[in-house]
């Protein structure tokens, strides 16, 4: 028997909850997944900005991420 016919097996004796269980956390793997392809995807696009010498001055940046921050949290307690 396959990996995925045991795999199938199992899930089959699941009850409501468990099965909710686990497709939540398939989804969350699913979820985590596409978030870093995003974020492999965008460190490369920072790596090519580099190399063509697309800089940004590292104060920029730390203002950048800090006012960022700041409005996030701001969005969640306000």
């Amino acid at each position: 028997m396959s990996r995925i016919e045991l795999a199938v097996q199992k899930v089959r004796h699941l009850d409501e909850n468990q099965a909710d269980a686990l497709l939540e956390w398939l989804e969350m793997r699913e979820n985590r997944e596409a978030l870093r392809q995003r974020l492999d995807a965008d460190v490369e696009t920072g790596l090519e900005q580099l190399r063509r010498g697309e800089k940004i001055p590292g104060g920029q940046v730390y203002a950048e991420i800090r006012d960022r921050s700041q409005r996030r949290r701001a969005g969640k307690n306000g």
